[in-house]
């Protein structure tokens, strides 16, 4: 079964998931804030699916990788170059999470 969807196609402009894409991809001036937010949403996200094993996993993967993208901006800065692998890593996760979330409730 492929978990990973193209989420491109899919209308997300007011979803929770284009607001974590657009948290990831922006450049907060409170890290501490941006990741109380993230996991809000992600509590949002999945209060309506299945207590899964594998959306834990994603979820619990993207929170590791945004934590660690905002540790870099509160020590490097927002222009740190290693934030653009980052902030892929967290988009990967976070379409994994929203394909699960999809999958989950139908």
């Amino acid at each position: 079964m492929n978990m990973i969807v193209n989420i491109k196609s899919i209308d997300t402009r007011d979803s929770i998931f284009s607001r974590l894409d657009a948290l990831i991809a922006s450049r907060s001036p409170s890290p501490v804030a941006a990741r109380i937010e993230s996991r809000q949403l992600f509590s949002m996200a999945i209060a309506d699916s299945c207590q899964a094993d594998s959306l834990w996993g994603a979820v619990d993967a993207f929170h590791a990788h945004f934590d660690f993208m905002m540790q870099t901006i509160e020590i490097n800065g927002a222009d740190d170059p290693n934030l653009r692998i980052l902030r892929t890593k967290c988009r990967f996760y976070l379409e994994q999470v929203e394909a699960l979330c999809k999958s989950l409730s139908y």
